[in-house]
């Protein structure tokens, strides 16, 4: 999710030309009104968020027909304590772990940012319908679209999530007279974001092979994975079972999993390249494919993950 506290923050989402996206919703201020229209628009926003990836709406940002922010308006004089209350009243069952940020426009006003987490159940809106998110907005819920959403709390929802160094960008270094790089470490870490634990699931991960993979910790390198062959990578794969492993918890803290593949980049690489890494994750009634692209710049590596509003990696 993203940190937004502060009008600076909103500024800069502003500033930046960030899109709306799955998980991201503008609305001006007016949106937020106590008519009871407005009302069940905003349970029926919340409870879509809640019922796919989760994500943020943002009362106050007026948006430009590309699905753009356009600018901050006004805020609204509503309480914080009125948005919590119609959200908790209205839709059923209750969403856990909603954050409401207030955040100062001027003049006793507030634009509002209200984060919603992925729930491990289905909610419905005050109309009696479940909706989700599709093509950036609420839409109704088709019967099987419902089961999926309920089967969250029986099944293991796994995510990988790479990264390197620190804020997922790091600078190539050269030994003297060499042509390869030092090497970087690609941590590849499981998370689980289903309160069902996962005993027995496998982690491929697929990078570019101008990305020279060397040695690496719990991974093993790996033929592809079906579906996969005609991909120019070199494969990694690492199994948790449970024992010996840990079961994947959703309480459980991603970083202090020690794993990891060591990469180099030679130095016809340096300027304005990019590389592709693909990751799958599979446990017994779920799997998921992720695509993340590093990019090099004059030496300078950037992690870009999925859906990444900056860099939409090839498929």
């Amino acid at each position: 999710m993203l940190k937004l506290e502060t009008k600076a923050d909103l500024q800069r989402l502003v500033d930046d030309d960030i899109p709306e996206s799955l998980t991201l919703d503008y609305k001006a201020s007016p949106a937020l009104a106590k008519d009871g229209s407005s009302r069940n628009e905003l349970c029926k926003d919340v409870s879509a968020f809640a019922n796919s990836a989760g994500g943020q709406i943002i009362y106050g940002i007026v948006e430009k027909k590309d699905d753009k922010p356009a600018r901050i308006d006004e805020g609204s004089d509503i309480p914080r304590e009125w948005v919590e209350q119609i959200i908790g009243s209205n839709i059923q069952p209750r969403i856990s772990g909603i954050v409401i940020t207030p955040i100062d426009a001027g003049n006793s006003r507030h634009a509002f940012v209200i984060t919603i987490p992925a729930s491990s159940t289905a909610h419905q809106a005050p109309d009696k319908k479940y909706y989700r998110r599709f093509n950036f907005e609420s839409v109704p819920m088709h019967d099987y679209e419902i089961r999926d959403v309920m089967k969250r709390s029986t099944t293991p929802e796994l995510a990988v999530i790479l990264t390197i160094a620190n804020n997922n960008r790091t600078r190539l270094n050269f030994p003297s007279n060499q042509e390869v790089s030092q090497t970087v470490t690609l941590k590849v870490l499981l998370a689980n974001n289903s309160p069902q634990p996962a005993y027995h699931s496998i982690v491929y991960v697929g990078l570019s092979n101008e990305l020279s993979s060397m040695a690496s910790v719990g991974f093993i390198q790996s033929v592809p994975p079906r579906g996969h062959a005609h991909e120019d990578k070199t494969w990694h794969m690492r199994r948790y079972s449970s024992p010996p492993d840990q079961p994947i918890f959703q309480e459980a803290d991603p970083a202090l999993q020690p794993y990891g593949i060591n990469f180099s980049i030679s130095s016809r690489y340096i300027r304005s390249s990019y590389f592709d890494i693909t990751t799958i994750v599979q446990t017994p009634g779920f799997t998921a494919t992720d695509y993340w692209t590093i990019i090099c710049n004059s030496a300078q590596l950037i992690l870009y993950g999925p859906n990444h509003p900056d860099w939409m990696p090839k498929k």
